[in-house]
């Protein structure tokens, strides 16, 4: 029996100051496609050029980030001011991390501080001054691998047993499937299996059970479970 959840992550972060005719434009935005629930933290890096004449006070710069299509931003840095943790990342970022020492772009990035799985989503960066605007979104995942995963059987009144597969506190909703034989390397799919799904606690228990007749036990049966 067996159960695989393989996932990876990745992360990234940088000032470029340009005298070309161009505005505020966004040269990369870096956020974490993967990110295990209840890591030390994640870092979205929005990086980003100006015009010299930008980097004045007049010229009404403005870092936003927002999430999930939300029409109000989650974090706001005006260059100057003390950065603003808003909506559901209040009190869940870290506002002295600066992602470069240059004044203009040192509070650009977000530092979430030990991510859940109610943070994943679309995260946008928008900087602005008063004459010129960009943007860029990206999704991040944050994922849950399961807490416990357990094999049992139940006799029925059925002539057979029902086998089942359990699942605790995973995120994202997994697929779950059952696979029945006598030998591990020629395993066959259980049809007709019946699939249940809870969300609690910020992550899902699944639990999958397939039937299997007595005339089919007489003999060994190898059960693979697979999420």
């Amino acid at each position: 029996m067996s159960a695989t959840f393989l996932l990876h992550v990745s992360t990234l972060l940088s000032l470029v100051i340009t005298s070309a005719i161009e505005g505020v434009q966004i040269t990369g935005l870096f956020v974490p496609p993967e990110v295990q629930n209840g890591s030390d933290h994640a870092v979205l890096d929005c990086e980003y050029s100006l015009r010299p004449e930008e980097l004045q006070p007049s010229s009404g710069l403005v870092v936003k980030w927002f999430y999930n299509n939300s029409p109000a931003p989650v974090y706001q840095w005006i260059p100057g001011n003390k950065p603003q943790d808003l909506g559901v990342l209040k009190g869940r970022l870290s506002l002295e991390y600066r992602a470069s020492q240059h004044n203009g772009t040192a509070h650009r990035a977000l530092y979430i501080i030990q991510p859940t799985t109610d943070l994943s989503g679309e995260y946008k960066c928008a900087v602005s001054t008063f004459h010129e605007e960009d943007f860029m979104i990206k999704r991040m995942l944050v994922y849950a691998p399961e807490k416990r995963i357990d094999v049992f059987q139940t006799k029925t009144d059925l002539q057979g047993v029902n086998v089942s597969c359990r699942a605790l506190g995973v995120f994202p909703e997994p697929k779950m499937v059952l696979y029945r034989g006598d030998d591990i390397k020629k395993m066959t799919l259980m049809t007709g299996a019946s699939l249940e799904s809870v969300f609690k606690d910020g992550g899902y228990d699944v639990t999958i059970t397939g039937f299997l007749h007595d005339e089919e036990l007489n003999s060994p049966v190898i059960i693979d479970c697979e999420l």
